[in-house]
């Protein structure tokens, strides 16, 4: 039997298990999939109506012979549905998220859990895709997922998509439209969090949508339905606000400042959060880690727990807290800490008294946070990735670096470069590939650990920065941020990843602390252009050894900072030293200290000229003999007559062919050397 026979009898079937009435708000789904050897469960229903689903389930195989179950949402009656279809001889494989299976672990059955993440996101059998899994965290749980069938243009969407029960069997569109976003704002943090599985979604064939609540959406509904989820705008505001007896609304500080303890935790160990509070006004309690108690109140609490951070932690806290006092400050009008009108930009902020008036006041406030909100935008976020950059992060390092690292850990340092970023902005644009910059972040966001932090760096590539590791967790993470890179179907066209790391132990601790910071960054870049010399897909560590041998000496003198990016990493991957002037003052300085074996300079300067230039060199016995190439858009004869008469070597056309200039420098390097 040939393969195309084969592949002809495989068996694709899917067929719904429910809804399953729970209340008079909730229905819920389990769908059973026969695909060709696999008997599938995705998803599974409270215990309430345990029988009514084993009943649909045995309709189509046995428990015994089921192969698989997928979970994509927890609660704690569908464990008990779990631990009862145990006792029933499902000895299958789960399929789940890894903060899931924390939870089923606890059950302690004899059962083999599978985390998505490390089957590569993907369910494979016989060589055929069965399923591809797709991360749609905090809708709403941490790491949570849907499942998609290619085969079949079917999307397990789990809470996504999900909606209430209404009294009719299949609800008129409005109503299914005011169904789905009664669970979504009851269910969700916000809106926010529906976006980037919805991109996902956008880029895949759908013939039908299995969520695990709620109604199916068909091929008829979905274009309608899928526009209405995406223009969802929700933000829940049950901590945000308490009610006295009286009826009087009042902002829940209390509460506000759990939700940033809770996003600490995303960054710093709990011990590290609670030591900073020892023997202050606030109160905090281990398990779950939060303010107990302070004996400050309203204002003063608010105010005062930010102050408390700046004093004891520095700009990096509060920093990292900015994003979620935006949010309150946007959809609240919640007045942000004293700590973010001061101290960014406390020499432009005089308050005349504590009596100033109201208005006077609201509008310094205003012009205050426009201001702030441009220098974040303008110096420490990236536009593309809305990481923070690597201006940021250097000024981060220079305070960790101060700080004593524990005998046998270290810190790591991982560059991530996609090597077909080039290709894809000149095939499809600059936007695509700023789309593309956006899907590594996202990817990379995926596979990091709760203790490493991401950030955009000056160039193309992310940074990871795992602030207490080993080297074997070091090469683990460049290796799954390459590999998740490298199988991602995210991109408009297959790529692939570039690596390099750097280990704090490989930088001497004795040099100054902004010494080490500009050694741990040159490494990582010299590293990252080795990669990009020797092929694709590479990573390169401290294993590798870095060539030494430099090919000389280049200066380059031009005005355009796109010819100058492009000629300085030409060259650099070359093995060549390269110097940089944007003048011919410049230059000559340069020059004057520092040896130089060929000048590349462009003709048209906007101060003096690089005929000028050159000029000036042949007045000097050792500079004139110096190999001089000239570039520019106008290669006129009046040019090269000029070029002449003054002993240019070369004069070369813009746009330069890379391989054409290179053979240039080659050749007039030996030349030099024979002399």
């Amino acid at each position: 039997m040939n393969e195309i026979q084969a592949n002809s009898l495989k068996v694709y079937e899917i067929h719904p298990l429910g809804s399953f009435i729970i209340d008079e708000e909730r229905t819920y789904n389990s769908y059973f999939v026969k695909a060709n050897k696999l008997n599938i469960l995705v998803d599974i229903p409270p215990f309430q109506v345990f029988d009514q689903f084993i009943s649909k389930s045995n309709s189509y195989s046995n428990i015994s012979d089921m192969t698989h179950l997928v979970i994509q949402y927890v609660t704690v009656d569908n464990l008990t549905t779990l631990r009862k279809l145990v006792e029933l001889g499902f000895k299958g494989i789960i399929l789940t998220c890894k903060y899931y299976g924390k939870q089923l672990s606890t059950l302690n059955l004899d059962i083999q859990i599978e985390y998505i993440r490390d089957i590569k996101y993907k369910l494979v059998s016989e060589n055929q895709i069965v399923f591809k899994f797709i991360p749609m965290v905090f809708l709403p749980d941490p790491e949570m997922f849907m499942t998609y069938m290619p085969s079949k243009q079917t999307l397990f969407s789990s809470t996504l998509y999900s909606s209430f029960r209404d009294m009719d069997e299949y609800p008129s569109l409005d109503n299914f439209k005011k169904a789905i976003f009664a669970f979504h704002k009851e269910m969700m943090p916000s809106s926010l969090y529906l976006q980037p599985p919805l991109k996902i979604i956008s880029k895949l064939n759908i013939e039908v949508i299995y969520p695990v609540m709620g109604y199916f959406v068909s091929r008829q509904v979905f274009a309608a339905i899928n526009e209405y989820v995406q223009r969802l705008d929700f933000y829940n505001n049950y901590q945000v606000y308490t009610y006295d007896d009286e009826g009087q609304k009042k902002v829940n500080y209390r509460e506000i400042i759990n939700h940033m303890i809770n996003h600490l935790q995303k960054y710093f160990s709990k011990i590290e959060i609670l030591n900073t509070f020892v023997g202050t006004p606030f109160a905090l309690q281990a398990e779950p880690l939060a303010l107990n108690k302070s004996a400050l109140d309203d204002y003063r609490l608010w105010h005062g727990f930010f102050e408390h951070i700046y004093v004891e932690k520095g700009i990096s806290w509060i920093a990292i807290l900015e994003p979620v006092v935006n949010r309150y400050f946007d959809n609240y009008d919640l007045a942000k800490p004293n700590v973010y009108l001061s101290k960014f930009i406390e020499m432009t902020l005089k308050s005349d008294s504590l009596d100033q008036k109201t208005t006077e006041l609201e509008d310094r406030i205003a012009r205050l946070t426009a201001e702030i909100e441009e220098t974040k935008d303008q110096f420490m976020r990236c536009s593309i990735t809305h990481l923070y950059n690597q201006d940021f992060f250097k000024s981060l390092l220079t305070l960790e670096l101060n700080e004593e690292v524990a005998e046998d850990h270290t810190k790591g340092f991982v560059l991530v470069n996609l090597d077909q970023l080039n290709d894809i902005n000149r095939k499809f644009g600059n936007e695509t590939g700023d789309e593309s910059i956006r899907n590594m972040s996202y990817l990379l966001e995926q596979i990091k650990d709760p203790q490493s932090l991401l950030f955009k760096q000056d160039g193309p590539g992310v940074l990871i920065y795992l602030q207490d590791t080993d080297f074997k967790h070091i090469q683990k993470v460049a290796l799954d941020a390459r590999n998740e890179i490298n199988e991602s179907d995210l991109f408009i066209e297959k790529v692939s990843a570039s690596v390099s790391t750097v280990d704090l132990s490989e930088i001497n601790r004795e040099l100054p602390v902004n010494e080490q910071v500009k050694e741990i960054f040159t490494l990582l870049e010299k590293r990252m252009l080795l990669a990009k010399n020797k092929g694709t897909s590479l990573i390169i560590d401290k294993e590798y050894k870095l060539p030494t041998a430099s090919e000389g000496s280049i200066l380059l003198v031009d005005e355009d900072e796109t010819n100058l990016n492009m000629l300085n990493r030409i060259f650099q991957r070359n093995n060549f030293e390269v110097k940089i002037a944007r003048g011919v003052e410049e230059a000559i300085e340069i020059i004057d200290k520092t040896p130089i074996d060929i000048i590349i300079s462009e003709i048209n300067l906007s101060k003096i000229d690089g005929f000028t230039l050159k000029k000036t060199l042949n007045e000097s016995k050792d500079f004139q003999k110096i190999p001089f190439i000239m570039v520019s858009h106008n290669k006129t004869l009046e040019n090269i007559k000029r070029g002449n008469s003054l002993s240019v070597n070369l004069i070369l056309e813009k746009p330069i062919v890379p391989d054409e200039l290179i053979g240039h420098v080659l050749r007039y390097k030996d030349w030099m050397r024979s002399l």
